[in-house]
């Protein structure tokens, strides 16, 4: 009986027996998807979403390097074709590599960024189309090329000079000239398509990838914009071709300011009517229905000038009695609206009246 409980105990144990171990499961960087190359001026600005995913969806850990690829080919009288990732793998070099100490330094937001100067032009001066893509590597693995992104550089302009921006009652006016050369070469006319307006609050940084406040291309040199009211910096730079990738210039190193209030008097009241009484002259008038009405100013004009009465913040009500008054003396009166931004209507006039000189 001992002798079978013993050999159950050893089948229980031998059931229980691990098999052989498996090798680990490789970590590899799932590929990037979303690569976007622009040029301005005469430098070329890749950027993509930070790393962040194996190609198993869970969570990358450690990243040694993110390598960008790169190939460049002289275009014939007709383009290419787009190139497939198996002739990019073929084809391309590697341009150079982001090490992981380096990745927090080229980390705009959510975003890695890198700026590429190669040679815009042929040896011949004819044009290039160049490609990128970029490599995640951990620390076992790599992952697949990236979406490729090939850009044809232009000769992009110098940055709009003589931008002024000046606010009105409509929006903020911008206008500049127009650049006479190319940013890459000083004796190149260069390709302008159009222009961007970039707007964003006083002493704020442009970024490396703003938007412009422009849907479609601005085709002449002058640009009205409708902010929120506040105080903005604007820049404008000159766009080489429309569409996709982006390619235009720097901006102005110095922005044009301006700010946007509101401009736009309230509308005057209907009719002031003054109303002779014992040592005071009444004044009444119908109210102005705006929603940001701040008050009234109540002026009186005799042969000696104008006196404006509210000498402090503008009067709530629709009415005011003046009783500094000089008997014998003939004066009208005006009453104007004021808004919350200052702007005042014109002046609606009273009939004249003249003051007795006994009660």
């Amino acid at each position: 009986m001992k002798r079978l409980v013993l050999v159950c105990l050893a089948l229980v144990i031998a059931c229980g027996k691990r098999g052989d171990p498996r090798p680990p499961v490789p970590v590899i960087p799932k590929a990037t998807i979303d690569l976007v190359v622009t040029q301005r001026a005469g430098k070329l600005l890749l950027s993509w979403s930070y790393p962040a995913l194996t190609t198993a969806g869970k969570t990358l850990g450690s990243i040694k390097r993110v390598s960008v690829y790169r190939y460049v080919e002289d275009l014939p009288a007709t383009a290419p074709l787009p190139l497939t990732a198996a002739q990019f793998a073929k084809l391309s070099q590697k341009a150079d590599s982001i090490e992981s100490a380096n990745l927090a330094g080229a980390s705009v937001g959510a975003k890695l960024v890198y700026e590429d100067t190669p040679p815009l032009h042929s040896s011949s001066g004819g044009s290039l189309r160049i490609t990128y893509a970029v490599v995640t590597e951990g620390p076992g693995a790599r992952s697949e090329f990236s979406n490729l992104q090939s850009i044809i550089p232009l000769d992009v302009a110098v940055a709009p000079e003589n931008l002024v921006a000046t606010a009105r009652a409509e929006g903020v006016m911008l206008t500049w000239s127009a650049p006479a050369h190319a940013a890459t070469d000083p004796k190149a006319k260069p390709v302008i398509a159009g222009y961007n307006i970039y707007r964003v609050p006083k002493g704020e940084s442009l970024g490396q990838f703003p938007v412009p406040v422009n849907a479609a291309l601005v085709k002449k040199t002058e640009y009205t914009d409708v902010p929120a009211y506040g105080t903005f910096d604007y820049r404008v730079t000159a766009v080489a071709s429309e569409g996709s990738p982006r390619i235009e210039s720097d901006p102005p190193s110095a922005p044009a300011t301006a700010t946007f209030k509101d401009l736009v008097p309230p509308p005057p009241p209907v009719s002031v009517t003054a109303l002779v009484e014992i040592k005071v002259v009444r004044l009444v008038w119908d109210p102005v229905d705006v929603a940001d009405l701040a008050g009234y100013n109540v002026y009186r004009t005799e042969a000696a000038g104008k006196v404006k009465f509210t000498s402090g913040p503008p009067i709530r009500q629709t009415h005011f009695g003046d009783e500094s008054l000089q008997p014998g003396t003939e004066y009208f009166y005006s009453v104007s609206a004021v808004d919350k931004s200052g702007n005042e209507s014109a002046e609606t006039k009273s009939q004249t009246v003249m003051v007795p000189r006994t009660p």
